[in-house]
């Protein structure tokens, strides 16, 4: 078995390339972090090299030595500036160097698995916590960037706004949450269908007429069974069909029993299901039937959502249905929040509740204060498709609904 670790020429080379150009230091600042160099001298030097630029300070061999003063990582410096290093090349320089910090972070993972292997514990909680340590590492591999990323006002002003990463243009971006409450029986469960089977056919779940980029779905129902979801799917794909694309492969539905994602047997249950369909829009739930036990506190909600929040991590919007409370408010209406712990009401980016005004009406009324402005219906009607649709235009939320 081989004793290398790293590549100290492919960091010395990108040092030696970082120290001639700037353009090059924010190249390598795209691909590699400071603690990716094995070398400690190397990273020391990396650091420093940070600290002038965020200083706007020049970077050569006086200044650096000024920074590292008396240092093995100072003593390391004229051995780099004889290295024959290209500014252009430093993002295969990077790469190398990544490359191999990846590695012995493998190595490290494994060997502390092979230590606790036979520890005392709950050999699935062990396991669950080494497959989430090289999840972290493939993961943290694409994650690379500035060392620091904390910025003064003047330069994040300076920086251009980013356009969203829509899912569904003007309503609901990548990573969004959504937890729709409201009464029994309305259709709470069909509206976030409705969601997935759109953004699977590539149409707005709202709007026959507007396309959006078609993407993938997953729908995880603790409620229903597989005979009970393919009836109420069946004439939502059918109508899609008509306008968008067939939604039919790119849409995944797994019908389980009541589950507690706060066990690691349950949640790598969903994230096997996830991590082979990348999907981009995750629909879960009932809330109720996440966990076997009433979210009362805070303490027994934290565990849930941060649960939740690993679906989300994986670049996909989640939208869930939760039970509205039962308590009536001011002037008779039922509160549409959902029932338990107050920490619900912060959790997602919009909250919303089903509420019945007539016969194939209802509001969707908020509950939360949304933390985007989007194009939410105000309220909606029943149409063909078995389909929610807002009333009236995009643009005319609060006509009557008798008109």
């Amino acid at each position: 078995m081989s004793d290398i670790r790293s590549d100290r020429d492919a960091e010395a080379a990108l040092l030696a390339a970082c120290i001639e150009s700037k353009t090059a230091r924010t190249e390598a600042r795209r691909h590699i972090f400071g603690a990716d160099f094995d070398d400690p001298r190397h990273e020391a030097i990396w650091d420093a090299m940070t600290s002038l630029d965020r200083h706007d300070k020049a970077i050569d061999m006086l200044t650096l030595n000024a920074t590292l003063g008396v240092s093995p990582a100072a003593h390391r410096l004229p051995d780099l500036i004889t290295i024959m290093a290209l500014p252009d090349n430093v993002a295969e320089y990077a790469q190398i160097v990544r490359g191999w910090s990846v590695r012995r972070k493998i190595d490290m993972a494994a060997r502390q698995a092979a230590q606790q292997a036979f520890a005392p514990g709950n050999p699935g909680t062990l396991a669950a916590n080494v497959a989430s340590k090289f999840i972290a590492i493939r993961d943290g591999d694409a994650a690379t960037g500035d060392d620091m990323t904390a910025v003064t006002a003047t330069e994040l002003l300076a920086e251009q706004d980013d356009e969203p990463d829509w899912l569904i243009p003007g309503l609901l971006e990548r990573r969004d949450r959504l937890m729709l409450t409201g009464e029994e029986g309305l259709g709470k469960s069909h509206l976030l269908r409705q969601f997935a089977i759109g953004v699977a056919a590539g149409l707005h779940p709202f709007h026959q007429n507007i396309r959006i980029p078609q993407g993938k779905a997953v729908i995880i129902d603790c409620e229903n069974t597989r005979s009970q979801v393919r009836r109420k799917i069946r004439p939502s794909i059918e109508w899609v069909r008509r306008y968008g694309e067939d939604p039919s492969d790119r849409l995944v539905i797994d019908c389980t029993n009541r589950m507690d994602i706060t066990r690691d047997k349950d949640l790598a249950r969903i994230h096997q299901v996830l991590d082979a369909v990348q999907p981009d829009l995750v629909v879960i739930g009932p809330l109720y039937r996440l966990v076997p036990r009433a979210l009362q506190t805070d303490d027994d909600t934290a565990p849930v959502l941060a649960a939740l929040d690993t679906i989300r991590d994986r670049g996909a919007a989640v939208l869930i249905e939760a039970h509205a409370g039962h308590a009536i408010g001011k002037g008779g209406t039922r509160d549409l929040r959902p029932r338990g712990s107050s920490s619900l009401l912060g959790w997602p980016e919009f909250g919303y509740g089903m509420k019945a005004v007539s016969e194939g009406y209802c509001d969707l009324v908020p509950w939360r204060g949304n933390r985007e402005e989007r194009d939410w219906p105000q309220r909606m009607r029943r149409a063909d498709g078995f389909r929610w649709i807002p009333h009236a235009d995009l643009y005319g939320w609060n006509q009557d609904v008798t008109a």
